[in-house]
């Protein structure tokens, strides 16, 4: 009698945990096992490299920089990672991939093109399967010297405006493209504005996104206008 096939309940995301990994957890304190696992189920699967970034990890993670910073020392001090510049690179005896050499330049290209994927889906008033031409549309964007701080700053700036459209009734269409946040890149490049405001923007469009949700699961929940973040919303 043949075995049951086993089938993924989520066909992406997913990392392949075998000996690497056991080994890491008999080697690795409980903090900095947890930051191995993150950092792997981040990396690209080619190449084991990461571009870490210390935001998201943070949040992800319910941590904060010193404590990732004192992971990162404990795993480069049992080579277990490496850092590469900005970026940081699993070793070889705990990567359960075979890593391919010839792709290592198109890494960063790579990297940067999974980052802006995964921060675009990541709004709830994003409808999208990140389309061929939201690949090449972020491509473009890495080659124009963009960076993923000001893609993500975009995002924010787009969500918070089309969060406050959904609350005043004015649209209920989601966001289906990269090129909605694309066409902000020209404002959140504007040197005068401060690095703080966008941590402002990203309060208020998380904030506005929560009730955006409670309002759609109760439908006669009464509308209620959301003023927008000041100066550029």
């Amino acid at each position: 009698m043949n075995a049951s096939r086993l089938i993924l309940k989520q066909p992406t995301g997913w990392f392949a945990a075998g000996r690497e990994v056991t080994q890491a957890m008999r080697s690795l304190s409980d903090a900095a096992f947890k930051l191995y696992l993150y950092l792997c189920l981040q990396a690209e699967r080619h190449t084991a490299r990461l571009i870490l970034n210390l935001a998201d990890a943070t949040k992800e993670l319910g941590k904060d920089p010193a404590w990732i910073e004192d992971g990162l020392d404990e795993l480069c001090r049992n080579q277990m990672c490496e850092r590469c510049g900005a970026g940081i690179e699993i070793c070889d005896r705990f990567w359960p991939y075979q890593k391919q050499p010839g792709r290592a330049a198109a890494a960063p290209e790579a990297e940067f093109v999974r980052q802006v994927r995964a921060a675009f889906l990541k709004p709830a008033c994003v409808r999208s399967t990140f389309t061929v031409a939201d690949e090449k549309l972020a491509l473009n964007l890495y080659r124009r010297e963009v960076s993923l701080e000001q893609v993500r700053w975009a995002i924010w700036l787009g969500c918070a405006r089309k969060y406050t459209a959904m609350l005043n009734g004015q649209t209920c269409q989601p966001i289906t493209s990269l090129a909605y946040f694309a066409t902000l890149i020209g404002e959140v490049r504007q040197p005068q504005i401060p690095a703080s405001y966008w941590e402002h923007v990203r309060r208020r469009a998380e904030e506005m996104e929560k009730r955006w949700l409670q309002t759609a699961d109760s439908p006669s929940a009464a509308t209620v206008a959301e003023p927008p973040p000041p100066e550029m919303l």
